[in-house]
């Protein structure tokens, strides 16, 4: 019978965490019992990139989330961390809010539109782009925001949205440029750049 992990009523990233360590523990068979939409996105994600097939029943609350090995030994590259997505940068853009600036929040929403804008015209790009708590905004209901974002990954810049944020503001399924993250991928990312540049 497979082991039963109760992730239910936890925050982002425990259930992602408790996930992983039983891959790491070696564990073929297990399931993983979450609340919200974006704990399945985000282990939906883990699954993927180690090398699992990840089953999910919506039909019940909580949702179980059973992962299968379908092999004896998931890949080694699968323990490896995502790449960000534009080489030659060294910094990381952290949009923690839809604003740019205090004051007028009409202003500070057009601000950050033309800052968007602007940083695509460059030739230094970031390697990711985080976007938090309200930034989450930016990916899905600010239309010129998320244009300029799609343009920022065309041209190689991974685009990170909090889960978590998407879930609060109940946009987990308004998402429109950018995948989901949860906050262990959006903290590696973080720590290991050179640069982090935070609006």
């Amino acid at each position: 019978m497979p082991n039963t992990i109760d992730a239910t009523g936890k925050a982002c990233p425990i259930p992602f965490m408790l996930a992983k360590k039983a891959i790491d523990a070696n564990e073929r068979l297990f399931t993983v019992l979450v609340d919200n939409q974006a704990a399945v996105e985000n282990l939906k994600k883990l699954a993927h990139s180690q090398g699992y097939t990840v089953d999910i029943d919506t039909g019940s609350t909580p949702f179980p989330v059973t992962f299968r090995c379908p092999t004896d030994e998931h890949s080694p590259e699968a323990d490896a961390e995502p790449s960000p997505g534009h080489a030659g940068s060294d910094y990381i853009l952290f949009l923690g809010k839809d604003t740019m600036g205090s004051g007028s929040q009409e202003l500070g929403r057009n601000l950050m539109r033309m800052f968007l804008y602007t940083v695509g015209q460059t030739d230094e790009l970031p390697s990711t782009i985080v976007c938090m708590n309200n930034g989450a905004l930016l990916a899905t209901v600010d239309a010129q925001c998320v244009q300029n974002l799609k343009a920022l990954e065309q041209r190689g810049v991974e685009i990170l949205v909090c889960g978590t944020c998407l879930d609060y503001h109940g946009l987990l399924d308004k998402l429109q440029v950018g995948t989901v993250a949860n906050m262990y991928e959006i903290t590696n990312r973080l720590v290991n750049s050179p640069r982090v540049i935070a609006l």
